[in-house]
């Protein structure tokens, strides 16, 4: 029976993720996000009425329009344990592995970690000739592990980061500097690049803060997530989690501070940051994606915080290396600007890129 992939949003600009994937008279959809930007939901009534969705991780770019089910069918959520345990939104939930197979509604799925977040995984569908759906994923984390996905005819690559190529290492040694200089607050999302910067500044000898959102994730990747984290970094996590100090948002600066709320928003980071943002001390270092409208954008771009990424997505070599190892027929390029289309065509001549969907798979 015929197949066929239709990216309602998440082909081109950094959008929220939302992929359609029909076959055996079944719709799934891979993934339900909402942002980054403020208020960007994907068209619903494009959609259309699904048998399930599938979610690749729990951050809201990839899962956040949960709350708008009933507009879809109110469709049970296949998701990892970790996953499910982190979503806000009442669903009928199910479980898949975070490595392994399994079936969605009799169709093939395989999974392994995407090295991005707790419980993430990247999802090969037994759909036509074969789909890959990699989501977001990272190679460069030391807290993250991922697994190198089989053989696929169709595949989407992260394409967030378009053309960069500055590794991790190097946004590493940024943020040391800044801790050796001190105090200074990190705001970032618990459930993603926080432990991993924690451990990091912890390992190089700093006095860690934590706030319990972090410490909670790290305790879960000992634990319900153990399969998400490298095995070299259960040691390294229990140490975070016994000696780094506590912090709330009526803490006093200390020296290093890593607290949930990557956009400045939310979280211990948001209060603090609240209270902090008409001082020149401590330092605030923001570390990803930080949204227009937000308190984050706002006083870096006023000179009160800086940036420095921190690299959760893949660089250009990253992604060359997996499409060398998965070896597609044909490849899209998600999440990134479209602008980056024509670099994406000279450096995977030996695949299709698609840029427009439906695809038959």
């Amino acid at each position: 029976m015929s197949a066929r992939l239709i990216a309602v949003s998440g082909l081109g600009p950094k959008e929220p993720a939302a992929f359609v994937v029909e076959t055996d008279g079944r719709r799934l959809l891979l993934d339900c996000g909402e942002g980054p930007e403020p208020g960007r939901r994907p068209d619903f009534d494009a959609i259309g009425r699904v048998d399930a969705v599938i979610l690749s991780h729990s951050h809201a770019d990839h899962c956040g329009s949960l709350r708008f089910a009933d507009r879809i069918g109110r469709p049970p959520v296949y998701a990892t344990a970790p996953v499910i345990a982190r979503l806000r939104d009442k669903v009928d939930a199910r479980e898949i592995p975070i490595r392994g197979c399994t079936e969605v509604l009799g169709i093939e799925l395989q999974t392994g970690t995407n090295g991005h977040a707790p419980g993430g995984v990247w999802l090969r569908l037994s759909a036509g000739e074969g789909f890959l759906y990699m989501g977001d994923y990272s190679f460069e984390s030391r807290l993250y592990a991922i697994d190198t996905p089989p053989p696929t005819p169709i595949m989407t690559i992260d394409a967030s980061y378009g053309d960069f190529e500055q590794p991790l290492e190097e946004g590493r040694r940024v943020l040391k500097d800044v801790a050796a200089a001190g105090p200074v607050l990190f705001p970032a999302p618990a459930d993603g690049r926080a432990v991993d910067i924690a451990i990091y500044l912890q390992s190089e000898g700093f006095d860690v803060a934590i706030d319990e959102a972090v410490r909670s994730n790290a305790v879960a990747l000992t634990q319900q997530a153990r399969e998400s984290a490298r095995p070299d970094i259960v040691a390294p996590l229990q140490r975070l989690i016994a000696d780094a100090r506590p912090l709330d948002e009526n803490a006093s600066p200390q020296r290093v501070m890593v607290a949930h709320g990557g956009s400045g928003d939310t979280g211990v980071a948001g209060a603090l940051i609240k209270r902090w943002a008409q001082q020149r001390d401590p330092t605030i270092m923001f570390t990803g994606h930080l949204a227009a409208g937000t308190t984050g954008r706002r006083i870096v771009d006023g000179g009160r915080a800086k940036f420095q990424r921190w690299n959760v997505h893949p660089r250009t070599w990253d992604n060359l290396d997996l499409v060398g190892r998965v070896k597609p027929r044909t490849v899209l390029p998600a999440f990134g600007d479209a602008k980056f289309y024509p670099f994406w065509r000279e450096r995977l001549r030996q695949c299709e890129v698609a840029t427009a969907t439906p695809l038959a798979l």
